[in-house]
């Protein structure tokens, strides 16, 4: 007797007709690249699930769904189950067992002849598979698929997490009905100013659209903040570089209605989305976004939000490394924007708080803790508006900024006399680099100075009130004032202190916060260092903490002031390789008024950070740009930005802290001559 042999399926697609209907291939021809992926969908595209695949589904605990509802309005959803909940009886059939959860818009949608998408996603590895049929049957609560198309994915922008299941029991009511409206609210916005992650539906139901007739649902990644809040009735996305097959976007040119999915990974609530998409290809929107080769906008007609739903909660994030070379909104180019005062506050001598809110339905750009606001004052007397960057004060809301200012100087004297709830007030998106690292588990230490408080409380606003990620261990505030009375914010420490017992808030009056209260109020461990205040302040506490072996990446700091900080050489085991510099990269730079010359080169950064590093002083603020308070006399040569200032950059003069030696023709010497 002879065994007999059974024939492998074939690795790819067979059939002579295309897998992709006439929208898909629209949008790859509008893209330059039908033929190629003609090529390449015939390779990675089976009417069949490889064992690899069928493995693959069995071993997560929830699968992603994508289907249309009765009036064709398609929907992305959930199904959870144990793992083994999905299997399959053959290479051509899938079997999704679980359950839907409560709020599912497709609950009742599952019947024999309905399109299905699927797509398996692991991402704690960043691994996904999708899958798409049609329903054969349904029985006891699990769908059989007749598989038409199945091919893996990239994983480019998947955030890596965890998750663990939760008992249902600690869920909400089963009989809680979801919250529907026809606009975003509140929660909803923040929500999804702070997603890293979403979910797309869409399909092609068309008669016409032949064997790529079907739904789908896709997987959309980026740094929080990358869904554009333009109102409570629309949304913009970028939409970065994929397997170029265009099932997504071909699907929304024959039928622009999609559904999306943000989940909430802390609460576990659901927040579903139908909405009417637009693509746009070109034009100078896209500029507004680096990395997006386009954008797609996105009309809410319907939200449904639905209260701790998903079973499941997740480890902290690790953002994908394909995000470091995307953009966000907030650092694109922005216009001024006129938000209304809607409150001023008192918080100590010298000491007023500034409320803005939007006077428009437009959200307000969301922010990182640490991060400042820019504002523009329209003096009366003044030949020029005066631009300011203040540090919000609080964490981001989505409803308010609040900036803490201590008069003291023009703009600011201004702003104590003349600015009542009531006034309005020109502003740009924030900015800056001084922000909360969320990433990092370890204990927090916050030590601040006089007004250098600002940053600090919204830091610790900001840990204590985000569940996005696991809290640290032990936050410490520490806060140095001449006065107990001329200390801000001392009812909301007071609250804290009594609310979260992982904090230990300590402050100091009349005596300086040095080195040895440090040590006499800490623990000594590993923590991260967040410093804020005068220039002497920073520098002494930052040579103490190196003195006593704090790692320089664990310090972080942010001075009110013309001088920064001057970091120590990092220790290393091995002494690293000096890059040979480049003679036709480099540039002369001159220091005119300090009477210093050096050599500048690509690795010294910009030249304000080249002017410290030569011990050239030079009054900085935002060091992004913004507020002009580094702009120097150019006296002679020319500067380059790498990136744009958003700061108007007066005739004769370089924002430094932005600013690098342009490149010169062959042969010829760069110098740079500065008024410094």
């Amino acid at each position: 007797m002879s065994d007999t042999l059974v024939a492998a399926p074939p690795a790819g697609w067979s059939a002579v007709e295309s897998p992709f209907h006439a929208g898909e291939l629209a949008a790859q021809e509008r893209a330059g690249v039908r033929e190629r992926m003609d090529v390449n969908a015939r390779r990675g595209i089976r009417d069949y699930m490889p064992e690899q695949h069928r493995q693959f589904f069995a071993e997560q605990p929830f699968m992603v769904l994508g289907g249309v509802d009765a009036a064709g309005q398609p929907w992305a959803t959930l199904r959870i189950g144990e793992p083994g909940f999905v299997s399959t009886p053959d290479e051509r059939t899938l079997r999704i067992a679980g359950h839907s959860l409560k709020g599912d818009p497709l609950a009742s949608a599952w019947k024999a002849g309905a399109l299905l998408g699927g797509l398996g996603i692991q991402p704690a590895t960043r691994r996904r598979n999708r899958v798409n049929g049609v329903v054969t049957s349904v029985d006891e609560n699990a769908i059989t698929v007749a598989v038409s198309q199945s091919y893996g994915n990239c994983a480019k922008y998947i955030q890596s997490r965890t998750p663990t299941p939760i008992d249902f029991g600690k869920q909400a009511l089963d009989d809680e009905a979801p919250v529907i409206t026809d606009h975003l609210s509140d929660a909803d916005r923040e929500l999804i100013a702070n997603a890293d992650t979403f979910f797309i539906a869409s399909a092609n139901t068309s008669d016409d659209a032949g064997i790529g007739r079907g739904a789908d649902v896709s997987h959309r990644g980026g740094k929080p903040g990358f869904i554009r809040i333009d109102s409570k009735h629309a949304l913009t996305t970028p939409d970065f570089s994929g397997n170029l097959f265009f099932n997504t976007i071909g699907n929304l040119m024959r039928d622009p209605r999609a559904g999306l999915l943000v989940i909430d990974f802390a609460s576990g609530d659901l927040l579903y989305l139908a909405v009417d998409a637009e693509v746009i290809w070109e034009g100078k929107d896209l500029e507004s976004f680096e990395g997006a080769e386009r954008l797609i906008r996105w009309r809410v007609r319907e939200v449904r939000r639905t209260r701790s739903a998903l079973p499941l909660r997740w480890s902290g994030v690790q953002y994908a490394p394909q995000l470091a070379k995307t953009g966000s909104w907030t650092k694109a180019p922005s216009a001024w924007r006129t938000l209304n005062v809607a409150e001023v506050r008192d918080e100590a001598p010298g000491i007023k708080s500034f409320y803005f809110e939007p006077t428009d339905d437009a959200p307000l750009a969301s922010f990182a803790p640490g991060q400042f606001l820019p504002i523009r004052l329209n003096i009366p007397g003044l030949a020029a508006p005066l631009i300011r960057t203040y540090t919000l004060s609080d964490a981001h809301d989505g409803k308010r900024y609040r900036i803490t200012v201590k008069r003291e100087g023009v703009a600011s004297t201004w702003l104590h006399e003349h600015v009542d709830a009531g006034s309005v007030m020109e502003t740009k998106t924030p900015g800056g680099a001084f922000v909360l690292d969320r990433t990092s588990s370890r204990p927090i230490v916050f030590v601040s100075a006089g007004i250098g408080i600002t940053p600090m409380i919204a830091m610790l606003n900001s840990v204590l009130s985000n569940n996005d990620r696991a809290q640290p261990e032990h936050v410490y505030f520490i806060h140095g004032a001449r006065r107990a009375i001329d200390r801000p914010f001392a009812d909301e420490l007071d609250a804290a202190a009594q609310a979260f017992p992982q904090l230990s808030i300590h402050l100091r009056d009349a005596q300086r916060v040095d080195i040895g209260y440090l040590r006499s109020v800490l623990p000594f461990g590993d923590y991260d260092f967040y410093l804020c205040g005068p220039a002497a302040f920073m520098q002494d506490l930052y040579t103490g903490l190196r003195a006593l072996n704090v790692a320089d990446d664990r310090i972080r700091f942010e001075a009110f002031g013309p001088a920064s900080v001057k970091r120590t050489e990092r220790s290393a085991v091995v002494a690293p390789i000096v890059p040979v510099r480049d003679p036709e990269l480099t540039s002369k730079v001159i220091f005119m008024r300090s009477q210093k010359t050096a050599q500048w080169s690509p690795e010294d950064g910009s030249l304000l950070d080249f002017a410290e590093a030569n011990g050239v002083a030079v009054a900085s603020n935002c060091r992004s740009g913004v507020c002009g308070t580094c702009s120097t006399r150019l006296l002679s040569g020319d500067v380059a930005y790498p990136v744009p200032c958003e700061g108007e950059v007066e005739p004769g003069h370089a924002l430094i802290c932005s600013a690098i030696p342009a490149k010169t023709g062959p042969g010829e010497d760069s110098v740079v001559v500065l008024d410094a």
